[in-house]
């Protein structure tokens, strides 16, 4: 932040004239008048350096004392943390109406490090030479490279109210926003500089000092959607598309990182990923490790945001299985210039079926080899799904029934070969509904067939016994009548 000079009148004191003043000035480098002269004019220059969220308001702290800084007073420095837009600079003063300042921001961490030297002068309030050095110096300015020294840095961070007081010797501080916590910051305050004790207008000193950065927000919202799957059985391809808005950022600001993360559940594998309007490679890169997708805009693609764009990316994945209840969600983050930012969190659903095949009045004789096809509709051209029952006469499938809120889906089942020994039913169509409401146990459809009739056998019926009788008795008679003619004759014979 530059420093800009301002003109003020320091009054003289009654006990010396102008002249006395000058005098004095010429004997004495640091002398009142002299000091004052040059502190006047920092005066309006440091306090601009104090990130103000809106005008100063007139506080209601005693006057800090005028003249030579007391080396013995204690100085603070006060942070008070909010959000929105920042406005004119603060005067370093407490503000007793802060209701048109913004949220106040909790867990904000500050640096606050010593300026001690710069190319080897040392930077010491108490001389004129000291505030010399800070002429015309920006906070920017103030780096290692530039020959500025630091002392030992101190680090606080706000509390519920936004605001956190830390006791402090005098000296120039160059305070650092190294952490915005939990706020969702998408633009950090910029670095400042401060003096302690701080020079006012008036040509008194400032020990206490409170100062008002402020943070842009990010407000946008990105979304996430899941679309149908390519086929509605398991191991289908499921495509899931982020919309990542881009903030706006504060004045001066500029997009330095976008990062989109997702991380999959455990029961989806990952297949690729692309960004709409993009150039993967040049724009940005995708990297998957044990199930985080991450995509990083290179210099080139961060080049290529602007505030009010939204990015569209999409990831396509595998279900690769149901785990407890078939109900698979999926949230992304969206990280730009550090800002996270989660999505909604949508639901592919996905429930189980099991046919159980069994002979017609007894359960317990279940049926191998009967063969299904599944349809999403009855008069559908093409199936699913093909089953075949097991040793147990079971068959299972996996099938989607909907996204997000719908967790039922109505599907077709035909038979379309009876096991060997059995015949199709009737109507080979059955309806059922699967479920994916949480409970592990699948549906189970139960479908009866009855066994075949038996063949005809060759004729051997009571017509064929009849026979059989009839036919012996006869012999029996001729062999009885051929008896008795042969008994006869002899008798004759005799």
């Amino acid at each position: 932040m530059i420093f800009h000079h301002r003109r003020h009148t320091i009054p003289a004191s009654p006990a010396n004239d102008a002249g006395d003043l000058r005098k004095e000035n010429n004997t004495m480098g640091h002398s009142t008048f002299g000091l004052g002269r040059r502190f006047a004019a920092l005066a309006g220059a440091v306090a601009l350096a104090l990130v103000g969220g809106a005008a100063a308001a007139q506080a209601d702290t005693p006057a800090p004392s005028a003249g030579n800084i007391n080396e013995s007073t204690p100085t603070s420095l006060t942070i008070h943390k909010y959000d929105g837009t920042p406005g004119a600079a603060g005067d370093g003063t407490q503000k007793t109406d802060t209701s048109q300042l913004g949220n106040a921001l909790a867990g904000v961490t500050f640096k606050i490090t010593p300026v001690t030297s710069k190319n080897g002068q040392a930077l010491d309030l108490h001389t004129q030479a000291g505030w010399d050095l800070l002429q015309g110096v920006k906070a920017s300015d103030v780096t290692a490279a530039n020959g500025y020294a630091f002392g030992t840095p101190v680090s606080v961070t706000t509390g519920a109210d936004g605001s956190v007081t830390q006791s402090l010797p005098q000296a120039v501080y160059l305070v650092t926003e190294t952490d915005p916590g939990t706020n969702n910051v998408i633009s950090p305050a910029q670095p400042f500089l401060v003096t302690l004790p701080l020079p006012q207008s008036n040509g008194n000193w400032l020990y206490d000092v409170h100062v008002y950065p402020k943070n842009k927000i990010n407000t946008t919202t990105p979304t996430k959607e899941v679309a149908d799957p390519v086929a509605p059985v398991l191991g289908s391809q499921v495509t899931w598309t982020i919309n990542a808005p881009v903030p706006a950022l504060a004045a001066g600001d500029t997009y330095k990182s976008f990062v989109i993360t997702d991380q999959l559940d455990s029961r989806l594998s990952y297949t690729s990923a692309t960004v709409d309007g993009f150039t993967s490679g040049t724009d940005y890169t995708v990297t998957e490790s044990n199930g985080l997708v991450t995509i990083t805009f290179t210099p080139a693609g961060v080049a290529k945001l602007s505030s009010g764009q939204t990015v569209v990316a999409k990831v396509t994945t595998k279900v690769t299985s149901l785990g407890d209840n078939g109900v698979i969600t999926n949230t992304a983050t969206v990280n730009t210039n550090g800002s996270k930012v989660d999505t909604n969190k949508p639901s592919t659903n996905w429930g189980p079926l099991q046919i159980l095949k069994y002979a017609q009045q007894d359960e317990s004789k279940t049926l191998s080899g009967a063969h299904f096809e599944i349809y999403t509709a009855k008069d559908a051209a093409q199936p699913v799904g093909t089953l075949v029952t097991d040793a147990n006469g079971k068959a299972s499938i996996s099938l989607w029934v909907g996204n997000n809120d719908v967790t039922s889906k109505t599907y077709w089942v035909k038979e379309t070969q009876a096991p060997a020994g059995y015949t199709l039913p009737q109507d080979p169509w059955t309806q059922v509904t699967v479920k994916a409401n949480g409970d592990t146990a699948p549906v189970v459809l139960k479908i009866a067939n009855t066994q075949q009739p038996a063949v005809t056998l060759p004729f051997t019926g009571a017509e064929g016994q009849l026979l059989l009788t009839v036919t012996g008795i006869a012999l029996v008679l001729v062999a009885v009548g051929a008896a008795l003619v042969i008994s006869r004759r002899r008798a004759a014979q005799r």
